[in-house]
């Protein structure tokens, strides 16, 4: 369960929208919502709290702020392990110190380095609650187990479907005899890990599943077609993975597709506080 949600705010417009969404999530689970802001030159830190804290309290919840100076991504990390919360929550454009996070390599510093859920949404994207059907893609690795585990327990809350998705990445070579048989090994694994995923969200209490092996040439834009057909609106991903996956989640693509998903992207490590 969510009980504490950390969302870093700049202020700007990209970043009140997906405010909006966190609140949204925090309702639904009755959560307390911790703010956040790290003090930089060009930036007023009171004020921005100030803005986000007043819409908190229009939705009826009272939030708690903090100013903190330093590096930013190791503020974040570390008031959230201080307050000891459940989930962070950012948008992935900002402006000021916070615009080096979101759009650097300070993102991808957070969400491999939190040991809670970390979800991005950019300012643009279809921020729709409750969730009509939440998605996770699955190579079988321990970490997307635990991804299955955190989105199943989130579409439990939202009483909402579940998908379990695993892309079997195409490649030029897949005609020779070599290739095909070791495809057809990808193909056999991706059939266990949607099947491992069924058995995982089932055990946290989701009813609602399906399955999918999909072949494409490219891991994040299958995963957009599949959330676009099947009207997906949270994609829950566990941040080390194997075979195809280990790319595209510490690669290049994972800044493509955080950047460019029309939903909700949250990433999940294998967890020590995530709890149900």
């Amino acid at each position: 369960m969510v009980d504490r949600i950390l969302f870093p705010t700049d202020g700007s417009a990209g970043a009140m929208a997906v405010l909006e969404h966190a609140l949204d999530v925090a309702n639904d689970h009755d959560a307390s919502v911790h703010l956040l802001t790290v003090d930089e030159s060009g930036s007023d830190p009171e004020e921005l709290l100030a803005l986000a804290g007043d819409r908190v309290r229009e939705r009826g919840l009272e939030p708690e702020s903090v100013r903190r100076e330093g590096e930013v991504y190791q503020e974040i990390l570390a008031y959230a392990e201080e307050a000891n919360v459940d989930a962070i929550v950012i948008p992935t454009h900002g402006r000021s110190g916070l615009e080096r996070l979101l759009l650097g390599s300070v993102t991808a510093r957070i969400m491999r380095l939190a040991d809670i859920p970390v979800l991005t949404a950019t300012p643009d994207a279809e921020l729709r609650y409750p969730y009509r059907r939440v998605l996770v893609p699955t190579d079988g690795s321990r970490a997307a187990q635990a991804a299955v585990e955190v989105g199943a327990t989130l579409a439990r809350v939202a009483n909402v479907p579940i998908a379990a998705l695993s892309v079997v990445e195409r490649t030029r070579s897949d005609a020779n005899v070599r290739s095909t048989t070791s495809r057809e090994h990808m193909e056999d694994r991706a059939r266990t890990a949607v099947r491992e995923a069924t058995e995982t969200a089932r055990s946290v209490g989701v009813s609602d599943i399906s399955t999918a092996v999909v072949t494409g040439r490219s891991i994040p834009e299958t995963i957009r077609s599949y959330v676009a057909d099947q009207h997906i609106d949270l994609v829950v991903l566990g941040t080390h993975g194997r075979t195809g996956l280990d790319r595209y989640l510490f690669g290049s693509t994972t800044e493509t597709l955080v950047r460019t998903a029309t939903v909700p992207v949250m990433t999940v490590r294998p967890p020590d506080k995530w709890r149900d």
